[in-house]
């Protein structure tokens, strides 16, 4: 009797470990933006963009040529051209990051806790999405992006929200 609680006792401990889901781990190969991270796990390569935000880059690609959105971003990355690399100077070409995905965009972490979407939010380099529905991530996003609002960092310094208002509804038309 005595063996089969001794038994009994030991399961009920190491279940969650049995069970625990192993982080999905992948090399950074390459930075083109902000908005675009190459990953690689084996052999398989693919692109990363981060979950529930869209990028300043995101929203220049998006805006005509001659639009107030793009102008403004120019004069953002002008005044600001470290910010068009913050992505850049935060991770590291060959190294390994935690990975999650959801919805075709890549959940990042990187620094620590804190994912990619969310320092680009901290730092006024991204809009969080309009219909962002995710009980883990929305609080955090909000409260990056009201940080960055309050003390006018990045976009919200130089109104880019306002003036890319029609960009971020057609991009939240097309990856809901």
């Amino acid at each position: 009797m005595n063996k089969i609680l001794y038994f009994l006792i030991l399961i009920t401990i190491y279940t969650p470990f049995i069970d625990a889901k192993e982080p999905t781990l992948a090399i950074l190969r390459a930075i083109y933006s902000n908005a675009e991270q190459k990953f690689s796990i084996a052999q398989y390569s693919f692109l990363c963009k981060p979950y529930g935000v869209i990028t300043v880059d995101e929203l220049y690609k998006e805006a005509k040529k001659d639009s107030t959105c793009r102008s403004s971003i120019d004069i953002f990355y002008k005044q600001n051209p470290k910010d068009k690399f913050f992505t850049s100077s935060l991770l590291k070409l060959r190294q390994t990051y935690h990975i999650e995905f959801k919805n075709n965009r890549c959940i990042l972490y990187a620094k620590g806790l804190n994912t990619l979407s969310e320092l680009l939010l901290s730092k006024g380099l991204g809009i969080k999405k309009i219909i962002f529905q995710d009980e883990e991530f929305s609080n955090k996003f909000a409260e990056a992006q009201l940080d960055a609002k309050a003390n006018k960092l990045g976009i919200y310094k130089y109104d880019v929200k306002l003036k890319c208002i029609a960009e971020l509804f057609s991009i939240e038309k097309k990856n809901p």
